[in-house]
């Protein structure tokens, strides 16, 4: 099937439209909680969801990867889809368990996390959010119209809530929660939906299934910690080392960089059952495919990029940024933009590490580059600030991608990369 089918089409922009509230909830709501809670609050929320969503990379546990590519070529099986829907969420509900009260462990006796406890404590609703989370197993047999309605249903909660409850400074403590109840509810309704779809049983959940995940995606599952890790822990260390006024600067311009961040992931989590699937058929189809997809997204995404260069003074302003801070945050903006740019070319060759089953030294790549990352980190902010950290994240990010490249050089033989295949 070509990649310009109508069902392709059709099935992309419902799936943009449902990823699209993820790219409008934060730019109506942080210049809000500026406003209420000022950039010093908007970093502590920044800290929070960041530490639950590196936590929420552990309870994914490889679903996101390994479980959507099970599901996509095994989507006509019922048996096999079963299997794997109670092995995988028992499996997350093991992981919450143990994570929940390691979490409860750290934050009573690490004192950086002890000042705003209740934060956290209240952050850790997004993780339980994202265990009931079932968009692993619609986007393996690309149902995107459920995928956008949990999306949709679960942000509106949450926009709805911080407008309504966030009135006074101290109310940032709340923001975090409101985001989880708001994707426990969405994420509910979608599963319930899900079990009658699919006349899933839920008393035919065992133990050993559950754990032989566990063990066998030990590995991997901690090389997705470590890329959480990567993703997330920027505003962790950043506020550690400059405090929380530097951190919520950070997290304006991150937000909006993570505009064209969160448009590559729906991306890429658009594409790459689809891609698994082709490639599982022939190589030389599949790789086709692939650059189909991705070099026309290259191209897209350029002209995003352009713009965002050329307006950020404009687009800086909307969030309610002292005036005599803009010229600065602009500065570190145009900076900053390197890295969606990169991680357009990553994420591509990402999802072909992930098809060709290279998933060991994958492993060893994100575990040695995150820990590079937090490094360099430390390092480049503490001596040269803000510019430093994104000079760190730009540099580790280059690595990461000649990295997969030389891995991958093999499977590239008579192919080109973003090359329009004939």
């Amino acid at each position: 099937m070509s990649i310009f089918s109508k069902k392709k089409i059709k099935d992309f922009f419902i799936y943009g439209l449902g990823q699209a509230i993820n790219i409008v909830s934060p730019l109506l709501i942080l210049p809000y909680i500026i406003l209420i809670c000022g950039e010093e609050g908007l970093g502590k929320v920044g800290v929070g969801m960041s530490l639950a969503l590196i936590i929420s990379g552990i309870v994914d546990y490889g679903s996101y990867i390994n479980g959507v590519k099970d599901i996509s070529i095994n989507r006509a099986n019922p048996a096999i889809l079963a299997h794997h829907f109670s092995a995988i969420y028992f499996s997350k509900f093991i992981l919450l368990i143990i994570i929940g009260s390691f979490f409860c462990f750290f934050i009573q006796v690490i004192p950086f996390f002890a000042e705003d406890k209740l934060l956290y404590y209240l952050s850790f609703f997004i993780v339980i959010g994202q265990v009931i989370n079932p968009t692993w197993f619609f986007q393996g047999v690309e149902n995107f119209k459920m995928i956008s309605f949990i999306n949709v249903s679960s942000k509106l909660i949450y926009i709805a809530f911080v407008f309504c409850m966030v009135k006074e400074s101290a109310d940032f403590i709340y923001v975090n929660l409101f985001l989880g109840i708001g994707a426990i509810i969405g994420n509910t309704l979608g599963l319930l939906w899900l079990i009658k779809r699919y006349s899933f049983s839920l008393t035919s959940f065992q133990l050993k299934p559950a754990l032989h995940i566990i063990r066998s995606e030990f590995s991997f599952s901690v090389s997705q910690l470590f890329n959480s890790i990567y993703q997330y822990s920027p505003i962790l260390v950043i506020s550690y080392v400059a405090g929380d006024f530097i951190a919520g600067q950070f997290k304006v311009i991150d937000q909006v960089i993570s505009i064209l961040k969160t448009y590559l992931n729906m991306f890429f989590y658009f594409v790459y059952a689809n891609i698994c699937l082709e490639i599982s058929k022939e190589l030389k189809r599949g790789i086709k495919v692939w650059k189909q997809y991705n070099g026309l997204n290259f191209i897209f995404l350029g002209v995003l990029l352009l713009l965002f260069f050329y307006q950020a003074e404009l687009i800086l302003s909307y969030f309610k940024i002292d005036p005599k801070n803009l010229t600065t945050t602009v500065f570190y903006f145009k900076i900053g933009l390197a890295v969606p740019f990169l991680v357009s070319i990553s994420l591509p060759l990402r999802q072909l590490m992930f098809a060709f089953n290279e998933n060991k030294i994958y492993i060893k790549i994100t575990m040695i580059t995150t820990l590079l990352n937090f490094i360099c980190l430390l390092l480049f902010t503490k001596y040269f600030g803000l510019q430093g950290a994104f000079l760190s994240i730009i540099s580790i990010e280059i690595i990461v991608i000649f990295a997969y490249y030389l891995i991958l050089f093999k499977y590239f033989k008579g192919f080109r990369p973003f090359q329009h295949a004939n």
